[in-house]
């Protein structure tokens, strides 16, 4: 790769992706928003790696339910109908640009054991040459609580540490980080930049952002 292209992952959560009301699906104009940048990424001669959240939302709309499944296995069902639903969706939208896809389901014990670590991080490396765009996401179908990566915003660092990335994006429906959440305290301070990370500022993590961004609400 030359100095002039970087291996880059952009990571969207399920906020993101969702339409005003969750529980009706992918809003797909961010997804064909998405879907560009990324060919123009990859036009430039750019490695791109998505990191992605949405399957849960889908499996629910797919499945018409009113809300989110309580018990692990049920969890666990909505994903794995939503997981198929979500590859198709980027299929559709990838291949007007001519980019192929490959889903690749990870489990945070996978990155402790180190066979399943080197076999990762070769397979993603593998498909980058192959121009092919891995797209990521937690393997919710197998994965317990105890296991979790907790968000897709974890396991997309850990991404960007397994094939030595140059950039991680998180993509946000907020314009940054606040001191409090802007949610519910209307005098929350935006922090325009963090120069390091200290425990004040990870005291400022407050929970979820969604009912859809961690395993526990799901």
């Amino acid at each position: 790769m030359s100095k002039a292209t970087q291996k880059i992952i952009i990571k969207v959560g399920t906020n993101t992706l969702s339409l005003k009301d969750s529980l009706k699906g992918i809003n797909t104009e961010v997804v064909q928003r998405l879907t560009n940048t990324i060919g123009k990424l990859k036009s430039l001669g750019h490695e791109v790696i998505l990191v992605t959240s949405g399957a849960v939302a889908l499996g629910v709309k797919k499945l018409n339910l009113k809300t989110k499944p309580k018990t692990i296995s049920g969890k666990q069902a909505v994903a794995a109908i939503g997981q198929a639903l979500l590859m198709q969706t980027y299929e559709k939208y990838f291949s007007k640009y001519n980019i192929s896809i490959a889903q690749i389901l990870l489990t945070r014990d996978g990155f402790s054991q180190r066979e399943s670590y080197i076999n990762a991080r070769e397979t993603i490396l593998e498909l980058l040459k192959l121009k092919v765009l891995p797209i990521i996401n937690e393997n919710d179908t197998v994965a317990s609580e105890e296991i979790r990566f907790g968000d897709n915003d974890m396991l997309s660092a850990m991404v960007a540490d397994l094939v030595s990335a140059d950039k991680l994006i998180i993509l946000t429906d907020e314009e940054g980080l606040y001191d409090s959440n802007p949610k519910t305290n209307k005098k929350a301070k935006l922090i325009s930049k963090v120069e390091k990370i200290t425990p004040e500022i990870e005291q400022m993590a407050c929970g979820i952002g969604s009912e859809f961004s961690w395993w526990n609400a799901l």
